[in-house]
């Protein structure tokens, strides 16, 4: 071997582990030794870029918008939003729930249920949506949806069978809804029951009637004052004149 190839041996030798250390370096996020860079300049490989905005959740062909408990509905539309509920006051309790499902040619089963503060189910209803791609159709920063509304209503003394009721939540505590998309969890609510609803006590605006006893030392002291009463004699003569 003669000279020449011994110094392109010995010349290859060298470059091969710079560059290979310049490839883990990039590998790892570090400013490779071999580049130009400032040693005070530092590169982040998983940042996202500022012009990427989007958002993943769970579930991106489900997404629950609104769910709630109220006292009752109107026109399938909550007339309020309650989740604190009293056994002296309320005989029902409804439940909403308005989701969105991207379009798509298959059949999504919809379950709802109920569970009292012991966690023993006392309701389960299910719904099953077809998802098509030509009404109730919602469009959402360029991601088009398809929207449903879910509703049912819960007896506090009396059962609703056609909601899968099997038990009143009549026991104190906290109660638990579970909403579920084929199976998969997507949204979970809560409401309270409560033995009474506590009022506070009424502030008087009127003054009290006086008693009796005020009464008459109101008129006493109202009375002229009296004559002195001593049971001295009078004395005939003046001290002093003869």
């Amino acid at each position: 071997m003669n000279a020449y190839c011994r110094t392109a041996i010995f010349l290859f030798c060298m470059i091969m582990p710079s560059l290979a250390l310049a490839d883990l370096e990039w590998i790892t996020g570090e400013t490779p030794k071999a580049t130009n860079e400032k040693p005070g300049s530092t590169i982040i490989r998983d940042a996202p870029g500022e012009e990427n905005h989007s958002m993943t959740t769970g579930n991106q062909d489900v997404v629950v918008s609104l769910l709630t408990t109220c006292t009752k509905l109107i026109n399938d539309y909550p007339a309020d939003s309650v989740n604190y509920f009293y056994l002296d006051k309320n005989n029902q309790i409804s439940y909403y729930a308005y989701f969105l499902i991207k379009p798509s040619s298959r059949i999504h089963t919809v379950a709802v249920e109920w569970f009292a503060p012991s966690n023993v189910r006392i309701a389960k209803y299910e719904q099953a949506f077809r998802v098509g791609f030509v009404d109730r159709l919602l469009t959402l920063q360029n991601e088009t949806y398809q929207w449903f509304l879910l509703d049912m209503t819960l007896g506090m003394d009396h059962l609703n069978p056609e909601f899968g009721q099997t038990g009143l939540p009549r026991d104190v505590g906290l109660y638990t809804i579970r909403l579920t998309v084929d199976g998969q969890l997507v949204g979970i609510s809560f409401f309270y029951v409560k033995a009474s609803e506590k009022k506070p006590a009424p502030v008087a605006t009127v003054a009290p009637e006086p008693t009796a006893s005020a009464q008459a030392a109101s008129v006493m002291g109202n009375l002229p004052m009296m004559q002195p009463y001593s049971k001295a004699p009078i004395s005939k003569t003046i001290p002093g004149i003869q």
